[in-house]
C-alpha cells in the first residue's frame, strides 16, 4: 500500500491543521481517503508535508488527532469551572476516550498553562472555608475532587496565609446552627459529633463551646 499526504490546510485561524491522507493499494485498484484535525503545534512537531508518506506517519497523525479532540473536550469542561487533573481525566474517560489518550490530553492541557492545580485547589479551599468547614473536612473534600497531595497541602497553606481561623469558624457555625442545643448534655454530645463531621478538632469544638 502506498500512502500520501494530499493536503495540509490551516483551520481555526491557524490554531489547527487538517491533514488529508490517501491510501492506494499496491495494484492501484482501491483508494481510501481520510482527514485528521490536529493542533498547529502537533503539525510542527510531526514535520508534515505534502507528498508520499508512510504508515508510521499516518499512525502518528491519527493518534495526534485523537489527543487533540480530547484536549478540546477538556478545555470545554474547564470553561465551566476549576477541575483537578484526576477529575478531568475521569471526565474524558467517562465520555469514551481511551485512558491513555485522556492522560496525554490532560498533560497537554497542563503544558498549555490551562490547568493550575495549586491555584484551583486554593480557590476550592476558600469556598469550603466560607461554608464553615474545618481543616480536616476541607482536606477530605479536596482529595475527593481529585487534587494531589501537593495541591491539597498548598491549599491548606493558602488558607493559613489569608488568616482563616478554624476555631473562630467553629464558633460561628455553632452560633448559626446549634446554639439552641447548648445547655443540654445529651444535645451537646450530638452537637459535638456534628461539628466533628464538619472537620473540626476536639480542642476547637471545646473552645468554641466554652466561649458561647
Amino acid at each position: 500500500m502506498r500512502i500520501y499526504i494530499t493536503s495540509v490546510t490551516a483551520r481555526s485561524g491557524g490554531e489547527e491543521a487538517e491533514v488529508a491522507f490517501e491510501m492506494v493499494s499496491d495494484g492501484g485498484e482501491q483508494t481510501c481517503r481520510e482527514r485528521f484535525l490536529i493542533s498547529s503545534k502537533q503539525y510542527l512537531v510531526l514535520g508534515l508535508s505534502k507528498g508520499e508518506s508512510d504508515e508510521e506517519t499516518y499512525d502518528a497523525v491519527s493518534h495526534a488527532s485523537e489527543v487533540w479532540l480530547a484536549v478540546k473536550k477538556a478545555v470545554s469542561y474547564l470553561s465551566y469551572g476549576a477541575c483537578s487533573e484526576k477529575a478531568l481525566r475521569l471526565k474524558l474517560i467517562s465520555k469514551g476516550y481511551d485512558k491513555y489518550i485522556a492522560a496525554e490530553a490532560v498533560e497537554q492541557i497542563c503544558s498549555m498553562g490551562l490547568l493550575r492545580a495549586d491555584d484551583d485547589a486554593a480557590r476550592e479551599a476558600e469556598r469550603m472555608a466560607e461554608k464553615l468547614w474545618g481543616k480536616r473536612r476541607i482536606s477530605a473534600g479536596l482529595y475527593a475532587k481529585g487534587y494531589s497531595d501537593s495541591a491539597v497541602a498548598h491549599a491548606l497553606r493558602h488558607l493559613d496565609s489569608i488568616g482563616v481561623d478554624y476555631e473562630e469558624n467553629c464558633k460561628r457555625l455553632l452560633k448559626k446552627r446549634y446554639c439552641a442545643s447548648l445547655g443540654d448534655k445529651e444535645e451537646e454530645r450530638k452537637v459535638f459529633a456534628a461539628l466533628m463531621r464538619y472537620g473540626y478538632t476536639s480542642s476547637e469544638i471545646k473552645s468554641a463551646m466554652a466561649n458561647i
